[in-house]
C-alpha cells in the first residue's frame, strides 16, 4: 500500500504588526497630554477639538514624566520584539539600547491625507483617538473611485518579494487602538469626506540611541586588536 510521504511546514520569518487597545483610564490620561500641548488656537469642548488654525493642526508632544513610554509604548514594543525581533539589519559594530524618539498629534480635517512615506526609524507607531467617521461607509460615496477612503494602508513586501498591503478600515469603534509597525514600511493614510470634524490620532518613533552602545557584535574579527604572529615566516 503507498503511503503519502510525511509533510511539514516551515514558516519563514517575517515582521508583523502589534494592534493593541488602550484602556479607558489610559486613553483619558493620553487626552490630557493632547490638549495640554495643543496651540493656543485650539478650542476644546471636553476631548472635542472645535476648531484650531489650519498651520496649527500638528503638534508634538512631551512626555517628561515618562508615563507615556512606560505604561504605553515600552509594553507594546516588548511584545513586538518577542514576537518577531528586531526589524533591522545589522550594520553596525555595537549593539544599541532602543528610545522612544519622536512623538507628535495630528488633527485632520474633511480631504486631509498623508501621502505614502515611511520613518527613518526602527518602529513606529499610530494611536487613533478620534475617528469621527467609518471608512466602509466612505468608500461607498461614490462607490469604485473612492476604494481606500478614510482607511490607513501599510505596504510590505512578502516572502515572493511581491509588494502586499495591510488596511485599517477604522471607524468611531478605534478610538484607543494602536498600531506598531516596522518604520521602514511605507504607510499612507487617505482622506475622509463626510464630515467636518477632526480626525485625531497620535504618531510616533522608537529609533536605536546613538548614546546608549551596550557591546559589541561579531568583534572576534577586529582588525585593530593584537594578535599573535607566525614567527616562523
Amino acid at each position: 500500500m503507498n503511503e503519502p510521504p510525511e509533510i511539514n511546514f516551515q514558516t519563514p520569518k517575517n515582521y508583523g504588526v502589534v494592534d493593541a487597545k488602550l484602556t479607558d483610564d489610559q486613553l483619558e490620561k493620553v487626552w490630557t497630554l493632547v490638549k495640554k500641548y495643543s496651540h493656543d488656537s485650539a478650542e476644546w469642548s471636553g476631548n472635542t477639538l472645535l476648531n484650531v488654525d489650519e498651520e496649527h493642526k500638528q503638534w508634538e508632544l512631551s512626555d517628561q514624566d515618562h508615563w507615556f513610554e512606560d505604561n504605553i509604548i515600552r509594553p507594546v514594543v516588548d511584545a513586538y520584539v518577542q514576537k518577531w525581533g528586531l526589524p533591522v539589519k545589522t550594520q553596525h559594530t555595537h549593539a544599541h539600547g532602543l528610545i522612544f524618539s519622536r512623538l507628535w498629534c495630528r488633527a485632520s480635517t474633511k480631504y486631509d491625507y498623508q501621502s505614502l512615506h515611511d520613518h527613518q526609524s526602527v518602529l513606529t507607531f499610530v494611536l487613533w483617538m478620534n475617528i469621527p467617521f467609518n471608512s466602509k461607509i466612505e468608500r461607498s460615496i461614490q462607490p469604485g473611485f473612492r476604494p481606500e477612503a478614510g482607511d490607513v494602508v501599510l505596504e510590505y513586501h512578502n516572502t515572493c518579494g511581491r509588494l502586499e498591503k495591510m488596511s485599517w478600515h477604522i471607524s468611531k469603534e478605534c478610538s484607543g487602538q494602536m498600531i506598531l509597525f516596522p518604520s521602514n514600511w511605507q504607510h499612507i493614510v487617505y482622506p475622509h469626506h463626510s464630515t467636518d470634524e477632526y480626525r485625531i490620532a497620535l504618531a510616533g518613533d522608537i529609533a536605536l540611541d546613538s548614546l546608549q552602545v551596550i557591546n559589541a557584535i561579531n568583534d572576534q574579527a577586529n582588525p585593530r586588536i593584537d594578535r599573535e604572529i607566525n614567527t616562523k615566516v
